[in-house]
């Protein structure tokens, strides 16, 4: 577990650094998203299909966590361990999904190479690290993976509800359409499982992290 110590100039300068990646990593997703779209489909369409991939969602989450970070920003909600350790879970199961599942499904060339790398590997590894070094974890509870749960599951809600409006489902196994919705709801419990686990890691992590912080700061 991290103990060493680091100055909040170099704290700050990571999560600027990782912020202006996962930005840049939006933007350059968005406009490839934009570029590839049919033209009769049109941009607000274009928009809400890009919107609704968990990864997005998940990267402009981490996005606003680490700008909140760098800007010192107040609202309570952003800067509050729940939240940042939340996000840091999301990532977590983001990066294994795409590794495991997703990955061997397509071949990215290019500028969509270097966005799929930031999106699904470079963020995610490097909001752990922030997650590590630059986050209070006091006051994470118990209970708190079994409320991280509660966006996933509206995610994948929202998800069916508008591919049986749209016909358009982001991932192939939240596709209602081609494998029927028993077996789409097989595939989210194991997905749900999965963030369980993850938030747990983090919960686990994030209690010993700050034992060991407390026990540093009362040595002193």
């Amino acid at each position: 577990m991290p103990t060493m110590r680091v100055s909040s100039k170099t704290k700050r300068a990571l999560a600027a650094l990782l912020a202006a990646a996962g930005w840049f990593a939006l933007a350059l997703q968005y406009a490839l998203l934009l570029k590839a779209a049919p033209a009769e489909q049109g941009v607000l369409e274009s928009t809400a299909r890009f919107l609704t991939y968990f990864t997005i969602q998940t990267n402009l989450l981490a996005a606003m966590a680490l700008s909140g970070f760098v800007l010192k920003a107040h609202d309570e909600w952003l800067v509050h361990p729940f939240f940042r350790s939340a996000v840091a879970a999301y990532v977590i199961v983001v990066a294994i999904v795409y590794h495991t599942v997703l990955a061997k499904l397509w071949a990215p060339q290019g500028a969509q190479y270097l966005a799929d790398v930031l999106l699904h590997t470079v963020i995610p590894a490097g909001y752990v690290v922030f997650w590590c070094f630059c986050v209070r974890k006091a006051g994470l509870r118990w209970y708190d993976p079994l409320l991280w749960l509660i966006y996933p599951i509206a995610y994948l809600l929202a998800v069916l509800v508008r591919g049986k409006w749209s016909g358009f489902y982001p991932y192939p196994f939240v596709d209602a359409t081609a494998l029927g919705y028993p077996k789409v709801a097989v595939y989210a419990v194991h997905v749900l499982v999965l963030f369980l686990i993850a938030g747990a890691a983090v919960l686990i992590a994030g209690r010993i992290m700050a034992r060991v912080a407390e026990k540093r700061t009362s040595e002193e």
